[in-house]
């Protein structure tokens, strides 16, 4: 997908009809507690609609944090400023096994945190993960967040679904790590579009906030149908959306770290219905990580997007592309980075390793040298000359399983070859690889205390 060169012109005139949206449309909070804060604030509330002054906005938006870092007894992870994080599913109600679409189990949850756990890209895991039937109701969120610190030592982000859970998740997690740093978890919010926000998302964005815990504040709205039709008009209630959920977050606690998302989808109008993926959504993209980059905040955009409800053509295609723009927008936090497909409504663990092959062959090529002095070779190209070759030479020999990317899944034999071995299909050794993933995973050493406080609550289970 085509990087879009973003004109400063346009980004002011997004932040312009934005602060204009906020002064004479508003923005719904259903919270008590956060509109009586605004009304101490002298902030204009009528009802549940708020309106913010151009002047309060602003004065906000200058006092942002760039880059902050994630410190617990096991990792240090710094988002913004160069530092990225890479976390995978979240909210997938379903699992795709075996060719078939099925609720996921306890032990589906655990293999997906296994596979965080084991993964060279993944730094930042998921409390909300993938739907875990058979949990007990009320301790779902808790019990998962045991979970993911028992099979992981990677940071992690807390639960995200009410303001209970939110805060019980926070405070378990601190009180397991025991010594952090300031910033010990992070929080993903979002908008309802257009331009609300309901009360259990306040109260979780509450949980964070004070607790100076960091926050994602993301918008995710489908052009026609919880945005205006054109891809201007969706940008910009999207940058009025978040800047919303900025301005509360920094009136509740001046200075807690926020990360301004967007996982806006595009629409089939046809079939008034969502699709997470389509050449807007890359546009949508790299508009929202230049607001961001305007406002002087870290950047949450993208990941292994596919509205495909298979492992075939349509799921690695959109997923590339998606993926790809992604790392091209340079963002700073990578959500659902791999395995989701169906507009995140389904996981399947074998599109979770072959997401990264391909995050793995864009890696490959960040930020090589490859004109230089000593890459080039003269002396070889000299050497071999005209109607020569370079398989035999001793260059070719040292240099080739690091100068050029071998993919694992992908097949790259030719197909003689190929078919000599049975013809394995990309999904089988997908299977194979995350059987084999699985199987030599290890489970954490933690203290006496850390221990006993996981098998506790685990007990139930």
């Amino acid at each position: 997908m085509l990087v879009k060169k973003i004109k400063d012109s346009e980004v002011q005139m997004i932040h312009e009809k934005s602060l204009e949206i906020l002064e004479s449309v508003g923005v719904n909070f259903e919270h008590r507690e956060i509109l009586e804060v605004f009304k101490k604030r002298g902030i204009r509330v009528d009802g549940q609609r708020v309106y913010f002054e151009r002047s309060l906005a602003e004065e906000i938006l200058r006092g942002l944090k760039p880059s902050f870092t994630i410190e617990t007894p096991f990792a240090s992870l710094k988002i913004g400023d160069g530092g990225k994080a890479i976390s995978t599913a979240s909210g997938a109600m379903t699992i795709l096994r075996d060719g078939d679409i099925c609720t996921p189990t306890v032990k589906d949850y655990i293999d997906a945190t296994k596979m965080d756990e084991t993964s060279r890209f993944v730094n930042l895991c998921c409390v909300p993960g993938i739907y875990a039937s058979g949990l007990p109701d009320g301790k779902v969120e808790l019990l998962k967040t045991v979970l993911s610190l028992k099979y992981s030592k990677k940071p992690l982000i807390a639960s995200c679904e009410t303001g209970k859970s939110a805060a019980e998740s926070i405070a378990f997690i601190r009180d397991f790590y025991g010594e952090t740093g300031e910033y010990f978890t992070i929080g993903v919010e979002n908008v309802i579009s257009p331009l609300r926000y309901s009360r259990e998302d306040v109260a979780a964005t509450l949980a964070y906030v004070k607790q100076n815990q960091p926050v994602v504040i993301t918008c995710c709205s489908a052009p026609g149908m919880t945005s205006p039709i054109t891809v201007g008009g969706t940008v910009v209630q999207n940058n009025a959306e978040v800047l919303a959920g900025i301005i509360m977050t920094q009136v509740v606690n001046p200075g807690v770290p926020v990360v301004y998302g967007n996982v806006t989808y595009s629409a089939d109008m046809r079939k008034a219905v969502p699709i997470s993926w389509g050449p807007e959504v890359a546009v949508f993209m790299q508009y929202a990580k230049a607001m961001a980059d305007f406002y002087g905040i870290p950047s949450r955009v993208g990941g292994s997007l596919s509205g495909a409800k298979q492992l075939d053509w349509q799921d690695g295609a959109e997923t590339a592309v998606s993926l790809m723009t992604t790392f091209d927008c340079d963002t700073d936090f990578i959500f659902h980075a791999f395995g989701e497909m169906d507009c995140l409504n389904v996981f399947s663990l074998e599109k979770y390793v072959l997401d990264e092959e391909l995050l793995e062959a864009r890696f490959s090529v960040e930020n090589c040298d490859y004109i230089t002095e000593e890459a080039i070779h003269m002396d070889m190209i000299k050497r071999v000359g005209p109607g020569g070759t370079y398989m035999l030479e001793d260059e070719t020999l040292e240099l080739y399983q690091k100068e050029l990317f071998h993919p694992r899944l992908f097949n790259s034999e030719i197909y003689h070859n190929w078919k000599q071995l049975g013809m394995p299909s990309v999904i089988l050794k997908a299977q194979d690889m995350v059987r084999e993933r699985l199987d030599a995973y290890c489970l954490p050493v933690y203290d006496k205390r850390q221990t006993q406080m996981l098998d506790e609550l685990l007990a139930i289970l």
